[in-house]
């Protein structure tokens, strides 16, 4: 019988090694080669059944296969949008019906247990004593919901301490940024301090650091070391978990882990790894009556309660200004704005002439109450035929003998002939009315001719007073200025009306009247600068007075450009008015 030895002879028996290389060649290269030939069928005919074996055994092939898998899907979206689009939109439908489905169901358990957990007396408790203990409120709720539960796994390089990869329980890589630096400063300390040969050559190391907060366990390596945080009572089956996943990891990253250079890079894909350290354990539920969210039940209610509140309100404010546009159809009254400020309150910008219905009047009559309306009202003068007629009516008060007509065009009655010269003044000047003779030839005149002379005076009076009130009138101007201000404007309105009065008493005594229109400007700036100055300022109240209907050839306009006086100040800058009048020409019949 051979011996050891001799069998280790025999297999350095040069003999056979020279017949090796002739049977096999210098490397083998006959048997690579005649395997290499046949290899694509060898491999095809197992390689489906090779692949089940190894994925019962030890679940590795989805591990490896799912990043590459995942990649492959990132490449063909990147790049085949198109085709990709096509593959998946028979499905696509489906896909978002079922992530909707998934999500409502997921916000319904969170918005549950938040109720659960947040708005009830069990919860409140968790707050107090979970401040008490000087720990975050989440890690409490963990602590009293879980018999146990990894929070976070890390990955450390064990020769430099690196980071290679981590994942927490919320699958998000980076939790709380405090918790995350105590715990790597404690890793670091540990793998520069703790994993050194103690003086007989063996390593020696901690498997479980403890912390107020939470556990640390720790599986080493040859490579790398695997570290969970982990809150609660850990069973060992933890712990066996991560000696498995440590080992595994080796086996996947064998050459990333002994080339490391300090790129993390090709550790990106061990999340599948790390995944399966993220157990927890439930508490078992007390078989007693479940605690009712009665708080979060009132604050619900009372929520919905303001808000149909705010709802209402807003419905009826609302409401009010829907019926408040029906205010621009009412005579003499145009509305500039009807916004709703708030829940309360309407702002309501309008302007109404005088002789217009008063908003109150109106809103009352559309029961909106007054209290619900900021009412900001500007007056105007309208030239609609109601306010007209209302104007004339008003006026008519004053002299009971006279009637408006039936088709509003002309007045009826019977006057002396110093009230048909009055009411004749007193039209002229009237908003609107732009032919005082036609509404006033029907009127009889009652002492026409025993009074005529007396009437004659009476004209020659009003003519007299027309004139005085005329010269008397200025419009002002700002510096260096042609514009009209809005108070410049209503004042040539006013003259306007008192020359048109003037013009018409004027031919009842034939007399010729002309307007001379004077500009002037302040002392400041040059004397030729102001002289056109004053000139423009002329023309423009010129043009303005032919607009009120007063003719261009009674009205002269002219500049006398600087009225230097010390103690006029701005009142320099101004047009003043002086009414020319001379004897009427009669032509001979």
């Amino acid at each position: 019988m051979p011996t050891q030895g001799s069998s280790n002879e025999s297999e350095h028996d040069p003999q056979l090694d020279e017949l090796r290389k002739i049977l096999f060649g210098e490397e083998n290269q006959h048997i690579t080669g005649a395997i290499r030939q046949d290899a694509r069928q060898i491999v095809s005919d197992v390689f489906s059944e090779a692949l089940k074996d190894r994925q019962d055994r030890d679940g590795s092939v989805k591990k490896v296969m799912t990043p590459l898998v995942d990649k492959s899907v990132e490449y063909s979206v990147a790049n085949r949008k198109e085709q990709f689009v096509g593959y998946l939109y028979p499905i696509v439908g489906s896909v978002v019906r079922k992530s909707v489905t998934a999500f409502l169901t997921e916000f319904i358990e969170r918005t549950n247990q938040l109720l659960e957990n947040s708005l009830t007396i069990k919860g409140l408790t968790w707050r107090v004593k979970a401040r008490q203990a000087g720990v975050p409120y989440a890690n409490y709720v963990a602590s009293q919901t879980f018999n146990y539960r990894v929070e976070q796994v890390f990955l450390i390089h064990r020769e430099t301490g690196l980071l290679l990869n981590s994942l927490a329980y919320n699958q998000q890589s980076s939790a709380d940024a405090d918790l995350i630096s105590s715990m790597l400063t404690a890793i670091n300390d540990f793998v520069s301090d703790s994993f050194k040969p103690n003086a007989d050559g063996n390593e020696q190391g901690l498997d479980i650091v403890k912390t107020d907060d939470f556990t640390l366990v720790l599986k080493a390596g040859p490579r790398a070391v695997l570290v969970a945080a982990v809150t609660g009572n850990m069973p060992q089956r933890v712990a066996d978990q991560l000696q498995l996943t440590i080992e595994e990891i080796h086996t996947l990253y064998e050459g990333p882990l002994a080339d490391f250079n300090g790129d993390t890079s090709a550790f990106a894909d061990c999340d599948q790894q790390l995944t399966d350290c993220l157990v927890s354990e439930l508490k078992d539920q007390a078989t007693g009556k479940k605690s009712k969210p009665w708080m979060a039940w009132c604050i619900l209610i009372l929520l919905a309660f303001g808000t149909s509140f705010y709802a209402y309100k807003l419905w009826l404010v609302q409401g009010y200004v829907n019926q408040i546009q029906a205010l621009n159809q009412e005579p003499g009254i145009m509305l500039i704005r009807a916004k709703r400020d708030g829940i309360q309150e309407v702002k309501l910008d309008v302007l109404r002439d005088p002789d217009a219905q008063p908003i109150s009047t109106w809103l009352a009559a559309h029961e909106i109450p007054a209290e619900a309306i900021s009412l900001t009202e500007k007056r105007f003068l309208s030239l609609e035929s109601q306010i007209i007629h209302a104007r004339l009516r008003a006026l008519l008060s004053n002299y009971p003998g006279i009637a408006l007509a039936s088709d509003g065009k002309t007045l009826t009655g019977e006057l002396t002939q110093q009230q048909y010269h009055a009411l004749s003044a007193d039209l002229s000047q009237l908003p609107g009315v732009t032919d005082p003779k036609t509404l006033l030839a029907p009127i009889q005149i009652s002492d026409k001719q025993t009074l005529e002379l007396g009437a004659k005076d009476s004209a020659m009076t009003l003519i007299k007073l027309k004139i005085s009130l005329i010269n008397s009138t200025y419009v002002e101007f700002a510096s260096n200025s042609t514009q009209l201000s809005p108070q410049a404007e209503q004042s040539l309105a006013s003259l306007a009306s008192h020359a048109k009065a003037l013009l018409s008493l004027a031919g009842q005594a034939q007399l010729d009247v002309s307007f001379i229109i004077i500009g002037a400007s302040d002392a400041k700036g040059s004397q030729s600068y102001n002289e056109v100055l004053s000139i423009k300022r002329a023309q423009t109240v010129k043009v303005t007075l032919q607009e009120y209907g007063l003719p261009s050839d009674k009205l002269n306009a002219i500049g006398i450009g600087i009225i230097d006086v010390p103690d006029a100040g701005n009142g320099a800058r101004k047009v003043l008015f002086n009414v020319i009048t001379t004897q009427a020409s009669r032509s001979n019949g």
